[in-house]
């Protein structure tokens, strides 16, 4: 082997080492996050697939139904007023 190729494979050896310990450790890392996820899933949805509801989505959801029952019914309101105005004509 000549000289060049030995200092040549002498740097390149720590470089591949870096490389392997980083991917490790983001292979660790992704692993975690997907512990973590696996287990809020667990806890949002039970063995048959359907969501548990918690206390702070039940409060939103009534809100948002409220929301939409007051949009409705604005607009069953002047829907009657524009079929009044058209059957007085």
């Amino acid at each position: 082997m000549s000289e060049l190729t030995k200092k040549m494979l002498t740097a390149v050896v720590p470089l591949l080492l870096a490389m392997l310990g980083y991917l490790f450790n983001s292979l660790l890392a992704m692993h975690d996050s997907v512990n973590i996820l696996n287990q809020k899933m667990s806890i949002l949805v039970d063995m048959d697939n359907q969501i548990i509801p918690s206390p702070d989505n039940v409060i939103e959801r009534q809100k948002i139904r409220e929301d939409m029952m007051k949009e409705i019914l604005e607009l069953d309101k002047r829907l009657s007023i524009i079929e009044w105005r058209i059957d007085n004509k």
